[in-house]
């Protein structure tokens, strides 16, 4: 669902993911050349460093016109932030409205411990509408 988020935005410059560890969501957003920022929320360091070096197809730029980098995770409009996007958004960690927000987090039909929270109540929800852009899109990826 990153192409459609992101062609359904006029002009996306700042996207948002919440998840996505192994880096392909982040190698789809990349594709778009409109875009200047990505923010990755993940709180999992360790997967992301295991997709990195074990699942290096998924998080390949190197054939991207726009990156400067290999790995999608080194490309110079690619930040990664190892936190709770839970928490990041709710206590509004971000300093700019984001254009396209993109949920890409563990089912919650299947992993309701872990993420629950992100799916239930409003708090998230509100949190990530006042997060966004005019016009700003959210897509939330499940499998």
């Amino acid at each position: 669902m990153v192409h459609p988020a992101l062609i359904a935005h006029e002009h996306p410059k700042r996207v948002a993911i919440i998840g996505g560890g192994e880096g392909a969501t982040l190698r789809e957003v990349l594709k778009h050349k409109s875009v200047d920022e990505v923010v990755m929320i993940d709180i999992d360091g360790e997967l992301v460093e295991m997709c990195r070096e074990y699942l290096p197809e998924w998080n390949d730029c190197s054939d991207i016109d726009a990156s400067d980098a290999e790995s999608c995770f080194d490309d110079f409009r690619a930040t990664i932030r190892y936190a709770d996007a839970f928490k990041y958004f709710i206590d509004a960690e971000w300093n700019e409205p984001f254009d396209v927000i993109i949920c890409d987090a563990l089912d919650p039909e299947h992993a309701v411990e872990i993420v629950g929270d992100l799916y239930t109540g409003n708090n998230f929800a509100d949190s990530l509408y006042n997060a966004l852009s005019d016009n700003g899109v959210v897509s939330y990826i499940s499998e």
